[in-house]
C-alpha cells in the first residue's frame, strides 16, 4: 500500500517515528510554505486530490474534524479513501482484546486503583473480590468469585500482584488465558494503549532525556522498564518471552521512546523524578529535527530480579525472603539469559536494584561470569555483606570503574536494627569504613550513602549527614518512603513524614530541612522536592549516569 499523510505537525511526526515501515510519498498541508517537511516532500490538498499515486490518506491530528470534512467535501469516503492513524494502533499488538464481552476486573486493592488510573479505556460491569471488603469499588458492584456463574460471557483482567492462585481458578472454569483472561501488566503495556496515551498527549518539557534509548531494566519474573522502575511503573516486556533484539526494538520500546522523544513524557512520574523539579508543561513548537533511535542494544543494564535478601526491611517486606521453587527456576532462567545475551554488550552495569548483591547467588553468577566487565559497574547493597573477602571476589577480573551505593536509613544502633530487620549496626560501621578506605584509594570510585525517610528515622537526618561527612562519601541521598504493597493506606499516613499530596513535607520534616548542614555540598533530597536542589540540566544521556556525576566527578567521561 501507498500513503498520503494529511498533516505536517507533531502526531504525523509521531505516527511516522512508530510506522516507519510504511510506504509514505508525501504529506499534505494546506498551509504549506516549503517544499518538505521532516523529510518528505510537501503539497497542498488540491494538489494530492488530483494525484492517482497513492491508494489511501491518513489523517494525522489531534483534531481530525477540519480535515475529514475537507477531504469528504471532494467525495472521499472514510476506510476507503482515507483513514485515521489510530487505525492502525491495535496492529501493533500482540493480544486482541474482546471488546465485545463484558469486562470484569478480579481486585480491588492498590494495584486495580493504580491499573484504573491509567485511563482504562473499558467500562467495568463488576469487580470480583475473593474476600469481598467491600460492597462497590469505584461505583461498581464487588461480587465474591463464587457469585459469577457464566464465567465465559465475561473477559477478566487479573488486577493482583500474585496472581497464581486466581489463575488456577480461572483456568479450572474454562477459561484460556489471553482468550478469556489477562495479566493487569499486559494490558497497560499493550502498544496500542501505550501510543495512543503519548501521540495524543499535548504536553511538552523543557527536557532532552536519552535514558529510554540506552537502558533496560530486568525485574522480577524476567519483567522490564526502560528507565527506573520507581519513576516509570509501564512499558513491561519480559526477557523470557522474547529473544534481545526482540525485545530491544519492540512496539513497546519504541513507544517508551517516542514518548520522550516527542517531550510529552507521558509514562514518567513528574512528582518522583527529580529532572522535572524546574520542568514546566508549556506549548511545545514542533521541530523538524528527526527524532533520535535508540541504540543496537542497552547499554545500561540494571538488574533487580531476585528478592533474595539477608535484611527483612520494614519498608519492602514482611519477613526474609529467598528465592525457591517456582521463583528460583525463573531466577535461574534470567541468569541464564542475561550471561548469554545482555551482559557482554553492556557498557554500564547496576547491580542490583532487588535483593542483596552479595547475598543473592544468582547475581554472584552474573559478577563472576567471564563476560562481566564493563567500562562501568554500580553496586546497590545493604552494606553488611560488604567485607574484604566479598570485595576480593567481586573485584577480580574487573577492570572498569566500580560504584558504591549503600542503603543505611539510619545513624543509631536502635533505630537501624529496627528498621533494617536481622541487621547489625557495628558489622555496618566496620564495612562502611572499610569502604571509605576503598574510595580513598580510588579502588571504589564513587560512594554513596541512602536514607528512606519515614517517621521512626527522620530525626536522624542530621547525624546521617555527619557520618557521610566523616567517611567522606561523594553523596548522602534521601528520598521518601514510598508503599510497595508493605503497608495499609492508614498505616502508611502515620509512616510518611509527606502530607497527603505526597510532596509537601510534615512540619516536623520541615525543621529537620531547614538545618544548615542539609545544605551541605554530598547532600541530595531526592525525591523530596520541597527542598531539593534544582539541577538546571536540559541534556541527560541517562538517568542513572546523571545522578552519580552530580556529585561524583567526570565518572563517564
Amino acid at each position: 500500500m501507498k500513503y498520503v499523510i494529511y498533516g505536517a505537525n507533531r502526531v504525523a511526526k509521531d505516527f511516522m517515528y512508530i510506522f516507519d515501515e510504511l510506504n509514505i510519498l508525501y504529506l499534505i498541508d494546506e498551509r504549506c510554505t516549503s517544499e518538505t517537511w521532516c523529510g518528505y516532500p510537501l503539497v497542498k490538498l488540491e494538489e494530492a486530490l488530483h494525484d492517482h499515486q497513492y491508494d489511501q490518506i491518513i489523517i494525522c491530528d489531534f483534531d481530525k474534524k477540519q480535515k475529514e470534512q475537507s477531504l469528504q467535501k471532494n467525495g472521499l469516503i472514510y476506510k476507503k479513501d482515507y483513514i485515521y492513524e489510530e487505525d492502525f494502533f491495535d496492529g501493533l499488538d500482540e493480544i486482541s482484546i474482546p471488546t465485545e464481552r463484558k469486562f470484569l476486573v478480579w481486585g480491588t486493592g492498590q494495584v486495580c486503583q493504580s491499573m484504573m488510573k491509567r485511563e482504562f479505556p473499558w467500562p467495568v460491569e463488576f469487580f470480583i473480590d475473593s474476600y469481598k471488603k467491600y460492597e462497590s469499588f469505584l461505583e461498581r458492584p464487588v461480587v465474591l468469585p463464587q457469585k459469577v456463574s457464566d464465567w465465559k460471557q465475561y473477559y477478566v483482567i487479573i488486577a493482583v500482584e500474585r496472581d497464581s492462585e486466581i489463575r488456577k481458578f480461572l483456568l479450572a472454569q474454562g477459561m484460556i488465558e489471553n482468550i478469556d483472561f489477562i495479566n493487569w501488566k499486559v494490558v497497560l503495556s499493550l502498544p496500542s494503549l501505550l501510543l495512543r496515551r503519548t501521540i495524543f498527549d499535548r504536553s511538552s518539557y523543557d527536557l532532552d532525556c536519552n535514558t529510554m534509548l540506552n537502558h533496560l531494566e530486568i525485574l522480577p519474573e524476567g519483567d522490564t522498564r526502560y528507565c527506573c522502575t520507581t519513576f516509570v511503573q509501564e512499558g513491561s516486556d519480559n526477557i523470557l518471552k522474547k529473544d534481545q533484539e526482540g525485545l530491544w526494538k519492540s512496539n513497546i520500546h519504541k513507544i517508551m521512546c517516542l514518548s520522550t522523544e516527542n517531550k510529552t513524557f507521558s509514562f514518567c512520574d513528574k512528582s518522583m523524578c527529580p529532572l522535572f523539579l524546574s520542568k514546566n508543561k508549556k506549548v511545545a513548537l514542533y521541530k523538524e529535527e528527526p527524532y533520535k533511535k535508540m541504540t543496537h542494544f542497552p547499554e545500561v543494564l540494571a538488574l533487580g530480579y531476585d528478592p533474595s535478601c539477608n535484611l527483612s526491611c520494614s519498608t519492602c517486606r514482611k519477613k526474609l525472603h529467598v528465592a525457591k521453587g517456582e521463583e528460583l527456576e525463573h531466577v535461574e532462567r534470567i541468569t541464564k539469559e542475561i550471561q548469554k545475551n545482555y551482559l557482554s554488550v553492556c557498557n554500564f552495569l547496576i547491580l542490583a536494584g532487588n535483593g542483596e548483591v552479595f547475598f543473592s547467588p544468582a547475581y554472584r553468577k552474573i559478577y563472576e561470569s567471564e563476560t562481566c566487565d564493563p567500562k562501568y559497574i554500580r553496586l546497590l547493597s545493604n552494606g553488611l555483606l560488604f567485607t574484604p573477602q566479598n570485595w576480593e571476589r567481586f573485584r577480580k577480573g574487573k577492570n572498569g570503574k566500580i560504584m558504591l551505593t549503600v542503603s543505611v536509613d539510619a545513624a543509631t544502633k536502635r533505630t537501624y536494627e529496627h528498621i533494617r530487620r536481622n541487621g547489625n549496626f557495628d558489622i555496618l560501621q566496620k564495612n562502611m569504613e572499610f569502604a571509605a578506605e576503598l574510595h580513598r584509594d580510588g579502588e571504589l570510585h564513587y560512594f554513596r550513602m541512602n536514607f528512606v525517610v519515614q517517621k521512626e528515622n527522620y530525626k536522624e537526618m542530621v547525624p546521617f549527614v555527619e557520618w557521610g561527612n566523616r567517611l567522606g562519601v561523594d553523596e548522602v541521598f534521601f528520598t521518601k518512603i514510598l508503599n510497595w504493597g508493605t503497608y495499609t493506606d492508614e498505616e502508611f499516613a502515620q509512616i510518611s513524614m509527606m502530607e497527603s499530596d505526597g510532596i509537601t513535607p510534615k512540619v516536623e520534616l520541615k525543621e529537620i530541612l531547614v538545618h544548615p548542614i542539609m545544605k551541605s555540598e554530598i547532600v541530595d533530597l531526592g525525591t523530596i522536592q520541597y527542598s531539593h536542589k534544582i539541577d538546571t540540566v536540559g541534556i541527560v544521556e541517562n538517568y542513572y549516569m546523571w545522578e552519580l556525576e552530580k556529585r561524583g566527578g567526570k565518572l563517564f567521561t
